[in-house]
């Protein structure tokens, strides 16, 4: 199942915003680039806190994999592919947080 790609998504900034949909849970969308990395390492706390899943939507090796899942250190974080849900959203970057309260980096 690699390399794992995720169509209209890039790593790139997010502008945080509102949404309409009822959510249950928080997820986060992800890719194994040095962004998205960073962002992990800054955020695992938080994530972890709210009970974040993550999707990892773009990875090209066995060792991009293991990578993030190190910096997971015991977040869930499932691979996929989430174009048809960034579409949805109008969301065509990542490394990016959804919750019930909006979507944000």
């Amino acid at each position: 199942w690699l390399p794992i790609q995720s169509a209209g998504l890039t790593p790139g900034p997010v502008q945080a915003r509102s949404h309409d949909r009822p959510f249950a849970r928080p997820f986060f969308l992800i890719g194994s680039d040095g962004r998205s990395r960073q962002w992990l390492r800054a955020n695992r706390d938080r994530l972890k806190a709210i009970g974040a899943v993550g999707m990892l939507v773009q990875a090209e090796t066995r060792e991009d994999l293991q990578a993030v899942a190190d910096l997971a250190d015991g977040l869930s974080i499932l691979p996929a592919s989430a174009s048809d849900i960034a579409k949805a959203l109008g969301i065509s970057h990542y490394p990016v947080l959804i919750s019930a309260h909006g979507i944000e980096q």
